[in-house]
């Protein structure tokens, strides 16, 4: 599937932990993040995630910090067939480097809302330092 940037309306990305829900433990998912995610699903609307959530699982997972029943090649082979897999470019690094204060000092935070704002996304994220930030359209 191409890049998400026609912005369509309602379009979501998901943060890792939210990716992570979905696919593992979807009880932990808010009311309104797991009925936005269904109502994608069920208009056949791409749900999108950075190419940071890959490396962010896959960096956990080699740190003992993340589980998986299957293997850490296989659940992300899963991830790209299950969303649209955005990457970093210009525009994102761009906005990524422009966050100032109080927004949170991670990178991959920054980089993840970057990507929902240079794509006109939804951030589905529980942090609270992104859902606080407030730059760009969030939903928890």
């Amino acid at each position: 599937m191409g890049p998400v940037r026609a912005k369509a309306p309602g379009v979501i990305l998901l943060d890792t932990h939210v990716a992570l829900w979905v696919e593992l433990a979807p009880e932990k998912l808010s009311r309104k993040a797991r009925a936005r995610i269904l109502a994608a699903e069920a208009a056949a609307e791409p749900i999108a995630i950075s190419c940071m959530t890959l490396w962010e699982i896959a960096h956990k997972n080699s740190r003992n910090r993340l589980e998986l029943l299957v293997s850490c090649d296989l659940f992300l082979t899963e991830l790209e067939a299950d969303f649209v897999v955005l990457p970093v470019d210009r525009q994102v690094a761009l906005h990524a480097s422009s966050f100032g204060d109080p927004f949170p000092k991670d990178p991959m935070d920054r980089l993840i809302a970057a990507t929902a704002l240079a794509n006109g996304l939804t951030l589905v994220t529980a942090d609270r330092d992104l859902l606080d930030a407030k730059v760009c359209k969030v939903l928890w």
